[in-house]
């Protein structure tokens, strides 16, 4: 613990005669439940979890600790806890495993789902940064748990389905799969989201060691098919697609579906029609800039209903909240409209 048990309850009964303004907002009635991912982010902030679970204990919070031991073991826990009458869970994890708890919490009628929060402590950490939860490139457990306690407020959270698996922030077919898969896990601890972009262009440009030559990545074309809020039917061809939640696509710096919010019950859709190399560039300069939706071979839409996304020519590699799928040749993606409700 923190503090011996008299300091402590000398302190918590100083801070029960602070005046209201200064004392934590979230009920004291709140049943809280942390789902840590110890593994998460390769170890580095292991101890995050149990922290922030003396902290809450301290400020007199009913708090349990419940830790994965396989991949999906997120969603299980969540489910368990709910069950067992948590109002709250906090996963402390990267987007991964809030996508594993999400799908959980899914699979529950809707009047028992309990709220859902994060306590960041992943590589990229989108739906954290998305909501607040983080604020600096690195996780800071102080910050998203005084952020619950004394600032958040229940907001609805939107949960996109790639065919039968959810996620949270977004989804993506071709390129962008086979880049994740290519990320080492010692650059992932090291360079954080950086990562990502140098695995880009290692994907891009496809050094071969062995060879010692570059093999340029053949970009497959692809079909999206979908409908736009007023209800006119789209389709759209292009080489590099993308389906999200939430703004960012990994990163704040690339903030690749500008107009996606979590809450507004719409799916963005994202449609690159260019395989050539250094275009590809040219649109990522603009992402940076934001004004890579000006450009002529960029599309975008977004929309209420299921869109249908498909290959043209062989299965592809798809992601969902940076999680590797199965290659496909065509998917569905569909959203629920506020089917959770985060605190943030």
């Amino acid at each position: 613990m923190f503090l011996e048990a008299r300091l402590e309850r000398a302190l918590r009964d100083r801070l029960e005669r602070l005046p209201a303004g200064l004392r934590p907002r979230l009920p004291r009635d709140e049943r809280i439940v942390f789902i840590d991912n110890p593994r998460s982010g390769g170890g580095t902030y292991a101890a995050y979890a149990e922290w922030a679970r003396q902290l809450y204990n301290f400020l007199g919070y009913d708090v349990r600790l419940l830790s994965t031991e396989r991949p999906g073991h997120a969603a299980e826990l969540a489910q368990r806890a709910a069950a067992e009458g948590a109002t709250l869970i906090v996963v402390c994890s990267g987007d991964g495993g809030v996508r594993d708890s999400v799908a959980g919490l899914l699979a529950l009628p809707e009047e028992k789902r309990p709220k859902l929060s994060v306590l960041p402590k992943g590589t990229a950490n989108v739906l954290a940064k998305t909501f607040g939860l983080q604020v600096g490139p690195f996780p800071d457990f102080l910050h998203a748990c005084f952020r619950q306690l004394y600032w958040a407020r229940e907001r609805p959270l939107d949960v996109g389905f790639l065919d039968d698996t959810a996620f949270a922030c977004f989804a993506g077919f071709g390129f962008d799969a086979d880049l994740i898969e290519n990320v080492p896990e010692r650059d992932k601890r090291l360079l954080k989201e950086w990562a990502y972009v140098f695995s880009g262009l290692r994907t891009l440009f496809g050094w071969n060691p062995a060879e010692r030559r570059f093999r340029p990545y053949e970009l497959p074309r692809m079909r999206v098919r979908g409908t736009d809020p007023e209800g006119r039917r789209l389709e759209l061809y292009g080489y590099f697609v993308a389906v999200g939640n939430v703004r960012d696509y990994g990163s704040r710096l690339f903030p690749f579906m500008r107009n996606a919010r979590p809450d507004d019950g719409l799916l963005d859709v994202v449609v690159v029609d260019t395989r050539d190399l250094l275009e590809l560039l040219r649109i990522g300069q603009q992402v940076l800039a934001r004004t890579h939706l000006r450009h002529p071979l960029v599309h975008s839409f977004q929309s209420r209903e299921p869109l249908e996304v498909e290959s043209l020519e062989h299965p592809v590699p798809m992601h969902v909240d940076c999680e590797l799928l199965a290659r496909e040749s065509r998917c569905t993606l569909r959203l629920v409209p506020s089917a959770l409700r985060i605190l943030a």
